[in-house]
């Protein structure tokens, strides 16, 4: 009877699985439909912030064909919104060429082309937080630590797409430029060597859940950015699952047992009786 029962517990904790990743895969038209983070590039300090993107948090990821479809940092600041993991605009995840894996870092700025060797920003509407000088471009007042960001793009004249960025690595950025600008796009920083365009991106960051993706760092060895928070929850989660496996479970009353016995039998005589 256990056994029956355990077969038809395990069979219906797949299905639930099976449709969760099938709802996930409807929404998101991406396979997989989420990704785990590695890398504490997103994160507002070394430590876990609830709202942010941490290192060993799963995080959808939805399609998209179009650059539109991206809000940037500029469009979202001009807009007032939306803000998204702790700041402007979306997160992307995208193929980055020159590393050979995925980045997932937020979406700047969209190149959208050039007059000269000055970028056409989309978006871009005189803002006052906004200068443009040839090919450079600073954003003032940007990410958690209020820092302005220089933008070079003169290696990138021509190109159209995204500049993109880390909210942990402008924060902390060591790269200063006349003492209160600060380097920190992928573009600039030795991340990417070309501009974003929307064949490399995989999605635009959806939801996320915080620090279940630790286990998998843990079994692949990538723990080095993992917030000593997050590995403290994983650590009771695991540890509340193993003990709940551990309690046997109740035994049933010898009462309760003999009184369904004499309940069968008498079942039984009385279809017996009418046969």
């Amino acid at each position: 009877m256990n056994s029956k029962r355990g077969i038809i517990e395990g069979i219906s904790a797949l299905l639930v699985v099976v449709l969760l990743l099938g709802a996930a895969y409807a929404y998101t038209d991406n396979w997989p439909p989420a990704v785990i983070v590695e890398s504490k590039s997103m994160q507002h300090g070394n430590g876990f912030t609830l709202g942010v993107i941490n290192t060993g948090d799963i995080v959808g990821v939805k399609k998209i064909n179009n650059f539109s479809q991206v809000i940037t940092y500029v469009q979202a600041r001009t807009q007032g919104k939306p803000i998204n993991y702790g700041d402007y605009g979306d997160v992307i995840v995208y193929k980055n060429n020159y590393l050979g894996e995925l980045v997932i870092h937020r979406a700047i700025m969209y190149i959208e082309g050039w007059k000269g060797n000055t970028p056409i920003i989309y978006y871009f509407e005189n803002q006052s937080w906004i200068t443009i000088n040839g090919s450079n471009v600073i954003i003032r007042d940007v990410g958690y630590a209020h820092r302005n960001l220089l933008i070079e793009l003169s290696q990138y004249v021509g190109e159209k797409g995204f500049v993109t960025m880390g909210d942990y690595n402008l924060a902390n950025s060591p790269f200063i430029i006349n003492g209160n600008t600060y380097l920190a796009a992928d573009q600039n920083v030795g991340i990417d060597n070309t501009l974003v365009n929307v064949s490399q991106i995989m999605g635009v960051a959806v939801g996320y859940i915080p620090i279940l993706g630790v286990l998998k760092l843990w079994i692949t060895g990538k723990t080095t950015y993992i917030p000593m928070e997050s590995n403290i929850v994983m650590a009771l989660v695991l540890a509340a699952i193993v003990i709940y496996a551990l309690i046997p479970a109740p035994k049933k009353d010898k009462k309760d047992e003999q009184k369904l016995a004499r309940e069968k039998k008498s079942k039984v005589n009385k279809e017996e009786k009418k046969s």
